[in-house]
This record gives structure tokens, sequence and C-alpha cells, in this order.
């Protein structure tokens, strides 16, 4: 993406602020799994600058437009909030809680300068997305020692959550190929590459959390395109019946090719099955999923203990010492939660924060949820398409999250928190009367 293209395509000219702005977003998505940290400088750039500008008054000001900014604000400081609140009431402080919560909110403040400038940001996303997959897919190849046995990680990053974000990721690098809009044939071979080399570490990863964010995103998916039809003219209306049960029929042939092509993908999927299925029956309790839904189960009961402020940073094992839950079938589960916590984001925020953190989670994925829902239908294209993307993010991250933390560690609420401010940003930018003149 040119200077001399981006000119022609908004018929701006971009400040060095601008610039400046274009680079933090369209580095954070490159190196938010590459680079252990490289996603944290975006976010503490684009705070200093959103700081400085707001102090030193220059334009573009940066303006509160109440109610909706406040209330966007408030979302991204739930977290840090109810991670206060819980600490004071139980008498217990305890800063590395913050590190995850501090971010979110430092991301609401950026949102404050995004949504002042003119950028297209969806563009920049378009690009930067694949183009970071791209490189997870070159430090898999060329660091095999970052393997977690047979199964790929990054050095910072498991498999479980390279496997689920890597997934995600793919799938709106592919879903952005498809729309309309003048496309350069670099681009889309750029997006389709990346999507498809990100699909493949997915599967390498083994996470079957991240694989079942898949049929979720489809179903709104064709959710949106039903809406588009029904508001289609009547000559148009075939066609996209048609082209909606071609791609339909398109994508259950290549999951059945995957299927039958692919041993990990077909291994995972049935092992899965069989070990959900021997832990209700007691048979096995000990399998990788049987573990997962007995640290559920355990955390869930303890959550009841915690209800209101939650049990704080301790680890599991002294928590659970001695209790009712210490039991010789719970061992492993009990080791495992110690480690990793409860592998799910609602019952992690329920047990260390208490009801106000599930609140605060929660409405971080709602209200995003229902603000991209609201412009769905944009007739401003960077508007919908931004929406889309934000609603199809939003929903892989919640159906990951259920069985594997997505919202924990520091990177990853970074990396979720600039992905919504920016999203938000182009959604709710507003063009000043001299550039709507």
């Amino acid at each position: 993406m040119s200077k001399i293209s981006m000119k022609q395509n908004l018929n701006h000219t971009y400040t060095n602020l601008d610039w400046f702005v274009i680079l933090s977003v369209f580095m954070f998505p490159v190196t938010f799994l590459t680079v252990r940290h490289g996603v944290h400088v975006s976010l503490f750039a684009l705070l200093l600058l959103a700081i400085y500008h707001f102090w030193s008054g220059k334009t573009p000001r940066i303006q509160l437009n109440f109610p909706l900014d406040a209330m966007i604000l408030l979302t991204f400081a739930g977290l840090f909030l109810a991670v206060l609140f819980s600490q004071i009431f139980r008498g217990a402080i305890h800063f590395a809680a913050f590190d995850g919560p501090s971010r979110i909110l430092i991301a609401g403040i950026v949102f404050l300068l995004l949504k002042q400038l003119n950028i297209p940001y969806i563009k920049i996303l378009g690009i930067a997305i694949p183009v970071g997959l791209i490189f997870v897919f070159l430090s898999v190849q060329l660091n095999p020692g970052a393997y977690w046995g047979q199964r790929y990680a990054i050095y910072f990053v498991d498999p479980n959550t390279l496997g689920s974000q890597t997934f995600i990721l793919s799938l709106l690098s592919l879903l952005m190929i498809g729309w309309s809009g003048k496309k350069s044939t670099i681009l889309i071979v750029l997006q389709l590459m990346g999507g498809l080399l990100g699909l493949y570490i997915s599967v390498g990863s083994g996470s079957r959390g991240g694989w079942l964010t898949a049929p979720f995103i489809l179903l709104l998916i064709l959710f949106l395109r039903l809406g588009d039809i029904s508001y289609a003219s009547p000559s148009q209306k075939q066609q996209l019946w048609i082209k909606t049960a071609a791609t339909c029929i398109a994508i259950f042939l290549i999951f059945l090719t995957a299927l039958q092509f692919s041993d990990t993908l077909r291994t995972r999927i049935i092992s899965g099955y069989f070990e959900i299925q021997g832990w209700f029956s007691g048979a096995n309790l000990d399998t990788s999923a049987g573990i997962r839904l007995s640290m559920w189960k355990i955390s869930i009961q303890l959550a009841g203990d915690y209800f209101w402020f939650g049990s704080g940073e301790v680890g599991m094992s002294n928590l659970l010492a001695g209790s009712y839950l210490d039991i010789p079938a719970n061992k492993i589960a009990i080791h495992d939660m110690s480690v990793a916590g409860p592998h799910s984001d609602m019952l992690s925020k329920m047990l260390s924060i208490g009801i106000f953190g599930l609140v605060a989670y929660l409405s971080l994925l709602l209200i995003p949820f229902i603000i991209f829902w609201r412009h769905r239908s944009e007739g401003n294209y960077d508007k919908k398409m931004a929406s889309r993307i934000g609603l199809f993010y939003i929903t892989g991250i919640f159906i990951a999250g259920l069985s594997n933390e997505q919202l924990s560690l520091k990177y990853l609420c970074t990396f979720y928190g600039l992905m919504i401010a920016t999203l938000l940003a182009q959604v709710l930018y507003k063009p000043s009367a001299s550039e709507m003149g």
C-alpha cells in the first residue's frame, strides 16, 4: 500500500501523525504471534501519541462523544476495575493481576485517538493479518525446536493458543477476499496465501477449541448473507441464492476432503469424541478432553464458594488442598489448573475476580458486538467491512474462549484490545465538515 495509492483512495493527504498511526496499526497483527512483546510496541506508541495530542490540543483534537464513547471507554476499563474492586474487598493487592486488564484499558484510550483520524484501518488490517500469518508460518518452519511434541508452537505461544488465534485470523483473511470492491491480484493472492497457511498452522497445532469456532462463524456469515439477500432486488436474489448454496456445498466438500487427507485433523476430532464420551461414562477421566471437563467442573464448584469477589491469584493447589474437591479423581485436573488455569475465559474470570469479573468480560465482548451488529449493513464499504470482521472476530474469540483462555496473558489482551479499538474507530469515524464538503 503506497502513499500514492492511499491518497488516491481517499482523496486525502496524510500527515506525519497519520503515517505513524498507519505503521503502528500495520505492525500489531504482524508482530502478534512472531515477536515476543512486539504487539505491545504498537499499543504504547499509540498511547503516547494519544496523550501528547490530548494535552497539547493539536489537531485532530481528541473528543468524547457522550454517551457512546464514555460507554466504550468504560467497557475497555471493565476488567481493570473488576480486578481493583475484587482485590480491595478481599484485602489482598496483587499488581501482576492488572497486567492484562491494563492493556485493554490502554486500548480504550487509543480508540479515542484512532476514531478522530480519516484512515482506512480495515484496508490496513486486510494486508497486515495475512502478512502476520505468513510470518507465523515461517517462524514455525524455521524453528522446529519450538514444537510441543508433534504440535506446532512458537517459543512464547503454546499450541492451543497458536491454533485458536491463527484459525480465527485465517478465516478473517479468507473472508476478506470475497467481498466487493476493487482489489489487486497481489492482494487477493496475499490474503489467500495467508489464510491457507494459517489454517495449515492451526491443523498442525491440533487446537480443537479453535476449530470449534468454524461452524459458529459460518452460521453467522450465512445469517448475514440471508439478510443481504432479503434486501436485494428481485433480479439479484436468484443469483445470490445460487452463489450462497454453491458456497455452502463447497465448504462442506472442503471439510470432508480435509478429514480424508489430514491424519492430524481426523485423529484429533475422532479422539475428542471418544474422550468426552469416556469422561461422561466414567470409563476414563484422564484423557485430554476428560481432564479439561474435570477442570471446568471443579472451577464451577469452586466459583460458587467465591461468587462475589473471586479467589484472587492464589494457586489452585493451595486453594484446593484439603477441600472437598481434593480427591484422587481430581488429582491431575487440579495439577493442570494450578499450572495453566481452568482453560476457559469465563471460568477464569469468575474464579479469580468473581461475578464482577464475569460481567466485565462479557461486556467486553457483547457491547462491541452490538455496535458492530448495528452497523453491519452500512452504506460505507469500509464501515460495513469493519463491522462484519468485528462480528466474526468476537464470535471466534468467545467460542474459542470457552475451552481455552483467549484473554488471559498480556499479549492476548493487547491484541484483542487493539483489534476492537481499530475496528470500532473505523465504524464510528465521522468525517469533518471540510471532508464532507
